[in-house]
């Protein structure tokens, strides 16, 4: 298991857990660190095009 949130985002990202699967409190600085990390997972992922609209759990859809 990694050992900081940055990380643990990441690897959550890696292994198909939505966003929402963070259990850090929300408000927390941890809980933010673990998002980013997760966000940039997210945003470097060369198939992002193609992952599904439920797998990104709390974003909102484009209009």
């Amino acid at each position: 298991m990694a050992k900081d949130a940055y990380a643990q985002g990441k690897l959550a990202y890696e292994h198909n857990h939505p966003m929402s699967s963070c259990e850090y409190p929300v408000g927390s600085s941890l809980r933010a660190e673990w998002m980013a990390g997760w966000t940039q997972a997210s945003n470097t992922d060369p198939k992002r095009g193609q992952v599904p609209a439920a797998r990104r759990e709390g974003t909102r859809p484009a209009a």
